[in-house]
């Protein structure tokens, strides 16, 4: 970041960190990266633009970092690098904080989050899952002891240490446009106009429209997966079909349409009566029953686990159409594709004419002239009165 130090002082990091809060609150982690092996860099996308902001446990240049561009990336990613996209891509940012005792900036999520200590002794970069365990650190030996799983706390504050905090907390009240300002004052950049995208009214009409075609299809989906669901309900129905017709096994022939048996399953022992089918002998129309059952039950399942992914795909839905509604609309196709939900608009259709069947055959003579070959019948009619023009020779053998 343009014009900070080496070790920020609390301060400036206080400062720095209220106007990240109130600019990135409420963003959503679209892409990470892996700058270097001590550093993640996250792409923050709040309404109207995309940020990167990046933090950075080097020994050397410990830093929180705000980039109009891209950083680089490493071929593969780190531990740390591994973790933060299993858990925190596409999550949104709840807070950017600062500890109050020390250089110890966390932004957390609702999955887990990014903990970056940046001590001049010891910098170090932590991921932490949603109930406070470190799950990983930058450094090969973490300080103060800590072990994978154990809840994170922060550092020892040095007796000696002076924290020179604000002296006034403007930045607390400030709207994300007047957070971005200030921020854009600090490195140099004016993010509000550089990052900011301009989307034409039409193009927040498309927006919508693909929103709520997206949505009218999952709910479709749920509806139908809830019926499938429902259907297992008759499943123990065609279990006890099966198992009252194997008591009367010998009485059941070819050509029956029903049969009537006392119920076991029914409290009174009532009779039921069993419709079968006449084309099908006892043993089929008892191995019909179980058929049904074992395919109602082994639906049921399947359609429990897609609803359960329906559900949670309607539920990110709705942070996309609060974040997508108006645009950009290639943002917008890019988010529904991560979530699984985009369709592509049926393919162009292929030049008819050039991939339609030809009524004739292709030659060449030994000087080069072409020479059509009807296939016959029609074929040679078509060859002769609509393919063939006013100065071609016609040949009949």
């Amino acid at each position: 970041m343009s014009g900070v130090k080496k070790w920020p002082s609390y301060q400036s990091l206080a400062e720095l960190v209220a106007l990240l809060n109130a600019s990135l609150e409420g963003g959503r982690i679209q892409k990470v990266r892996d700058p270097d092996s001590r550093t993640i860099a996250l792409k923050i996308r709040i309404p109207g633009r995309s940020i990167f902001l990046t933090f950075s446990g080097d020994p050397e240049h410990g830093r929180v970092e705000v980039t109009e561009s891209q950083p680089p990336t490493l071929p593969q990613p780190t531990g740390v690098g591994r973790w933060v996209r299993a858990h925190l891509e596409g999550a949104r940012v709840e807070a950017i904080t600062l500890h109050p005792d020390d250089r110890v900036v966390t932004l957390t999520t609702l999955r887990g989050s990014l903990c970056l200590e940046l001590l001049p002794q010891a910098p170090n970069l932590y991921t932490i899952s949603e109930d406070g365990r470190v799950m990983g650190w930058s450094k090969r030996i973490p300080s103060r002891g800590l072990r994978l799983g154990q809840p994170w706390s922060p550092p020892e504050r040095p007796d000696d240490l002076i924290l020179k905090r604000p002296e006034q907390t403007t930045t607390t009240s400030l709207t994300r446009e007047e957070a971005l300002t200030q921020l854009s004052q600090r490195i140099g950049k004016d993010l509000s106009s550089t990052q900011k995208e301009e989307h034409g009214p039409r193009e927040g009409v498309v927006c919508r429209r693909l929103l709520k075609q997206t949505r009218a299809r999952l709910e479709r989906l749920s509806t139908a997966l809830y019926s499938d669901i429902e259907r297992a309900d008759h499943a123990q129905a065609w279990s006890e079909e099966g198992e009252l017709l194997k008591s009367h096994l010998g009485e059941l022939k070819r050509g029956m349409g029903e049969i009537v048996v006392t119920d076991w399953y029914h409290p009174d022992l009532a009779q039921r009566v069993i419709t079968l089918d006449p084309k099908l002998d006892g043993i089929e129309n008892i191995e019909r029953r179980f058929q049904k059952h074992r395919k109602a039950v082994k639906g049921a399942e399947i359609a429990a686990g897609r609803l359960e992914e329906v559900e949670a795909q309607l539920h990110a839905l709705s942070d996309l159409e609060q974040d997508y509604s108006e645009g950009p609309i290639e943002a917008l196709r890019s988010a529904l594709l991560e979530l699984g939900v985009y369709r592509a608009k049926q393919q162009p259709r292929r030049d008819l004419h050039t991939e339609r069947r030809l009524p004739y055959r292709i030659f060449w003579s030994a000087q080069g002239e072409t020479i059509w070959l009807g296939r016959g019948g029609v074929d040679n009619h078509l060859t002769s009165f609509q393919a063939a023009r006013g100065q071609d020779l016609w040949v009949h053998t």
